[in-house]
């Protein structure tokens, strides 16, 4: 694979514009040809407002192709000082409140604490406090 060209953060392609090109490219075009670099870039672009996987359904990709491509793009962005630094908020979409989480923590002197709860509640400071107590 060639060494794809910078993520252009910002770019103004929507999902729907995208997917029009792909359309547009694929009744012209042979079936089974290789899709041109342009529209792999216009979907790797559109991936920066949207999922992988429903990018990749909706343009009818393959989604590890699709996944390797963006984390390409993301590299060579990044290495060029293009592209988001320092703290990415990533959201899955998921209320917190919401998810049973269970925590499972041993100290050093073989206490074990079983924990299970729904909502916010900061697992690494629970897991110092009480390691701090076990020692």
């Amino acid at each position: 694979m060639e060494h794809p060209p910078a993520l252009q953060f910002g770019d103004k392609s929507t999902l729907e514009e995208v997917s029009r090109r792909f359309e547009t490219w694929r009744r012209g075009g042979k079936p089974g040809g290789r899709i041109p670099n342009c529209l792999w870039q216009a979907a790797v672009e559109v991936c920066g407002k949207h999922p992988v996987h429903e990018v990749a359904r909706a343009l009818g990709l393959n989604y590890n192709q699709l996944k390797g491509r963006v984390s390409a793009w993301r590299a060579v962005a990044v290495s060029q000082g293009q592209g988001p630094k320092g703290f990415v908020e990533l959201s899955l979409g998921v209320n917190p409140a919401t998810v049973p989480c269970t925590l499972e923590l041993e100290s050093r002197t073989g206490a074990k604490l079983k924990l299970t709860f729904c909502g916010v509640l900061d697992p690494l400071e629970l897991a110092r406090v009480f390691w701090r107590q076990g020692s």
